[in-house]
């Protein structure tokens, strides 16, 4: 809503100075002046990565999510903290609760809370829809007779203790291998790996970031020595 643009220039800053974008600047000057892309070209045809900083930082709402318009005042919203699912940083996301509809309607993250700083990607602000998916598996489910029946996680947890047992007395530990995920907290990482070493008696432990990352870690390495980033979070 560009009526409600003090041109402040906040956006701007944000895109520039912090996400170092540059998709957004000022065009025209004094009573004028307004914010939009550069040369006025489609938000999309930009270097605009969709991240939403822009809308975070705004303090008049003249940007606004548009999946959240009309889905509850903020005062009716219920916070609650998390971890943002999506990868190991560990970036700490507010979700924004509609309990009378039970659903998430925005998500945010409060600047000062190590170690996003506020700041937040696109997955992490906008990819929450599938909370709230009707594919998504709520409760354990074990095949009887050829098809999947719900079960309590006792029975679902027994079944599987059992299974791996049977394979490891039968086949030995190295039969069994374990694959891990980025969408896990880097402590269920640990005690996954720490279940596979020192319970199970195998090395077979991998993670999806091994693989997703082959690439990333190879270019380091070769243009700075170290297959790492050399920088902290904050820089």
């Amino acid at each position: 809503d560009p009526d409600k643009c003090i041109r402040c220039g906040r956006c701007v800053r944000i895109c520039e100075e912090v996400q170092a974008d540059s998709a957004l600047t000022f065009k025209d000057r004094a009573a004028g002046v307004e914010v939009t892309t550069a040369f006025d070209i489609p938000l999309n045809d930009s270097t605009c990565e969709l991240c939403g900083q822009c809308i975070s930082t705004c303090p008049t709402g003249a940007l606004y999510e548009r999946r959240a318009k009309g889905r509850g005042q903020c005062k009716d919203l219920v916070r609650t903290r998390t971890t943002c699912p999506y990868c190991g940083v560990g970036c700490q996301i507010d979700l924004n609760v509609n309990q009378s509809a039970n659903e998430i309607i925005r998500v945010t993250s409060e600047v000062g809370i190590i170690p996003n700083d506020g700041n937040l990607c696109v997955k992490g602000r906008f990819a929450t829809e599938f909370v709230a998916s009707d594919q998504r598996l709520t409760v354990p489910l074990i095949k009887r007779n050829g098809k999947f029946k719900e079960a309590g996680w006792p029975e679902a947890i027994e079944l599987v203790a059992g299974k791996l047992s049977k394979i490891k007395a039968e086949h030995g530990p190295n039969s069994i291998g374990g694959l891990s995920s980025a969408k896990c907290t880097n402590e269920d990482n640990y005690v996954f790996q720490k279940f596979i070493r020192a319970v199970i008696g195998t090395n077979n432990v991998d993670h999806c970031a091994r693989l997703c990352h082959a690439s990333t870690v190879a270019g380091l390495a070769r243009a700075f020595g170290s297959g790492a980033m050399t920088n902290s979070i904050d820089e």
